[in-house]
């Protein structure tokens, strides 16, 4: 325990060796935009050997498809809608057939219907489940035990800091992203006897895509929204070196410490003052 302490603290301070993406194919789930468009990016520019994305618009897929072909980099891409179990398992089985085995998933495929629970379509609050969370079952059980065979492999989940602490207003997204994490946190002890093969979760703050356009809180210069790249090139980079868990800003963490500390009252207070219970009224984000 200790050993493994320093061994942290150490790697805090020393710069650590990152892992070779040359010989990788990584396929990114809702990689036509926003940070799936920017991760593509990031694992070409970081020479991945091949990159596959998935997602249910076409237009988008094409364009940032032929924006990685440009830099280098072998990239194909597949309609296929992750919340869809059988369509998933018939696009990984043709991605294999076409490209070979993916060695890095990056589970990045999300929607927000935006509302509260009481002004929530059923069919809506539904889709947000099946895309959000179920969708990892179904893209993990495609490509892992391949992974497992080859002893090479790696899951990433772009989750969400609101999968940990939840506001008013987003309650589908909040709740399928407290899943993916409590998925996350399970699969990655579940691969600790699997050499080769690991797991990556990341929980940034908002971040200024067209997702969550129109969120606002009270303090934006005191609390930023995460750019797109930042949030690509941390993602790529705990990729590169195994980090397990990564929190987007650091300041994050404080968040976990005063969620395990503070009476309910004051953090009512903290979300109050702070503006995040009121930060989706002004939502206009795509769904």
């Amino acid at each position: 325990m200790i050993y493994l302490v320093v061994k942290a603290a150490v790697g805090l301070v020393l710069p650590a060796k990152l892992r070779d993406l040359s010989r990788e194919n990584v396929l990114i789930t809702g990689g036509g935009r926003g940070i799936g468009r920017q991760l593509a990016r990031e694992f070409a520019e970081r020479g991945a050997r091949k990159i596959v994305l998935w997602g249910r618009t076409e237009k988008c897929l094409k364009e940032t498809t032929e924006e990685i072909r440009q830099m280098g980099t072998e990239c194909h891409y597949f309609i296929c809608d992750v919340g869809n179990r059988e369509e998933v398992y018939q696009t990984a089985k043709a991605v294999r057939e076409k490209v070979g085995d993916i060695t890095i998933l990056v589970n990045n495929a999300a929607v927000v219907h935006g509302k509260s629970l009481m002004d929530s379509d059923d069919d809506a609050l539904l889709k947000s489940q099946h895309i959000n969370t179920l969708g990892q079952f179904w893209t993990t059980k495609a490509f892992l035990p391949r992974m497992l065979e080859l002893q090479n492999g790696h899951i990433v989940c772009l989750n969400s800091v609101l999968a940990l602490s939840a506001i008013p207003g987003a309650i589908d997204y909040c709740t399928s992203k407290a899943s993916a994490f409590a998925f996350m946190e399970s699969l990655t002890l579940g691969l600790l006897d699997c050499p080769g093969v690991s797991a990556t979760t990341v929980l940034p703050f908002h971040t200024s895509t067209e997702m969550f356009q129109g969120m606002r809180v009270r303090f934006p210069n005191l609390f930023p929204p995460l750019k797109p790249e930042t949030v690509a090139r941390r993602t790529v980079e705990a990729v590169q070196l195994n980090q397990a868990l990564l929190l987007l800003p650091w300041t994050m963490h404080a968040l976990v410490i005063l969620k395990s500390i503070l009476p309910q009252a004051a953090l009512e207070e903290i979300h109050k003052f702070s503006g995040t219970y009121t930060c989706m009224n002004t939502f206009k984000g795509r769904t």
